[in-house]
């Protein structure tokens, strides 16, 4: 009888996790902070960014379907590379391409990098945070914040 009451409270708990799972991913929307935490992501500190960055092989996915790879170099520069997907009035193009940028870790705790793509720059930090063996980046700390997939390995 506790066995079946101990199963019933954890179901409880599971099924409302599960469901914003797939009601993220089945409406095809970026997941969000609140999403994140509510999964019981953890944000990266100062420390564990200084750890994982330099070195890092970056794989980022973004809402637009484009995956992007490079390497954090030591010195703080990388050479990005993309499958970059171009919505034009013409349809969906492939442009892949490569740039030189920089990265580096704020104080405050971001992830920041710079590219220099042929056709535009792209700037960004993102607060970055583990889920299981995945990360996702927020801009901000708000809960309806979007995130981004990325991909971290040595």
């Amino acid at each position: 009888m506790i066995a079946l009451s101990i199963i019933e409270t954890r179901m409880r708990l599971l099924v409302p996790v599960l469901l914003l799972f797939i009601a993220c991913v089945c409406t095809g929307r970026a997941m969000t902070l609140a999403d994140a935490k509510a999964r019981n992501a953890t944000q990266l500190s100062v420390v564990d960014l200084k750890q994982l960055m330099p070195g890092a092989k970056v794989v980022s996915h973004t809402d637009e379907g484009s995956t992007r790879v490079w390497e954090n170099k030591s010195n703080g520069t990388l050479v990005a590379s993309t499958d970059s997907w171009d919505a034009s009035s013409f349809g969906r193009d492939v442009l892949a391409g490569a740039a030189h940028g920089r990265w580096g870790i704020g104080e405050e705790g971001r992830y920041c990098v710079s590219i220099e793509w042929s056709s535009a720059s792209e700037n960004w930090c993102r607060y970055i945070f583990r889920l299981g063996d995945k990360y996702y980046g927020f801009t901000t700390l708000e809960r309806s914040a979007p995130g981004s997939e990325f991909e971290f390995s040595k």
